[in-house]
């Protein structure tokens, strides 16, 4: 059984409790679950440094790609120049997470499996990815245009893949679900729900959500 998860931000008590529920759904159903994680794995959140030290011991059921606040993380390790803008943007907590000063403090393992962490993943029926894709050419897989846009095509268009995103809050705690998209930020960067789609191999649409707290809701 597959589980996406949106935007993490720091929070890995709701990582944590949200994986749980999440295989113990795919226990009951007599299957294993697997995970891939949508990006934002830092800032904002009081446990970044948490988050990522699960991500680079690289646990086996989980696909994670990168987002926006990593791309804004590794600019900041790269060039100090670019810091302001992170630390604006949630890299403050990330900092005090790992009682830091700037970025490069930040454990040299933790950033190489940042930059180790793909864009996107395209399964055949879905394509899972940060932000989401460009509207004016479907097939285009420019890194800047799937770390951070926000636009999104017409619910009518029609396109080679069934799209899977995080990047931008929903305002209702609700994962936006479209004919031909799934956003899963429903806010855990803002104090909100950490959400899980649950997917089946041969469906592209989800077959239902879970959220942290262990409420489920089927589309």
């Amino acid at each position: 059984m597959l589980f996406a998860i949106g935007d993490i931000h720091g929070h890995f008590d709701k990582l944590t409790d949200l994986m749980g529920y999440c295989r113990n759904l795919a226990k009951e159903a007599e299957e294993q679950a697997r995970f891939i994680l949508l990006g934002d794995y830092v800032d904002r959140g009081p446990a970044s440094n948490e988050v990522l030290a699960y991500l680079a011991s690289y646990p086996d059921d989980v696909i994670a790609l990168r987002g926006n606040h990593e791309d804004l993380l590794l600019r900041a390790r790269d060039n100090p120049d670019d810091a302001d803008l992170w630390h604006a943007n949630g890299g403050l907590e990330t900092l005090i997470s790992y009682w830091a000063s700037s970025a490069a403090e930040i454990p040299a393992a933790h950033i190489d499996m940042v930059r180790s962490l793909p864009i996107f993943l395209d399964d055949g029926l879905r394509l899972f990815v940060h932000a989401g894709i460009n509207v004016n050419d479907y097939d285009s897989r420019d890194p800047h245009v799937l770390l951070w846009t926000r636009k999104h095509p017409a619910d009518s268009a029609v396109l080679p893949r069934f799209i899977v995103h995080g990047h931008t809050p929903t305002s209702n705690c609700k994962p936006d679900l479209r004919p031909n998209r799934l956003n899963l930020d429903t806010g855990a960067g803002f104090g909100r729900v950490l959400t899980a789609g649950v997917f089946q191999e041969d469906i592209a649409p989800p077959l239902a959500f879970i959220d942290h707290t262990g409420n489920m809701k089927i589309p």
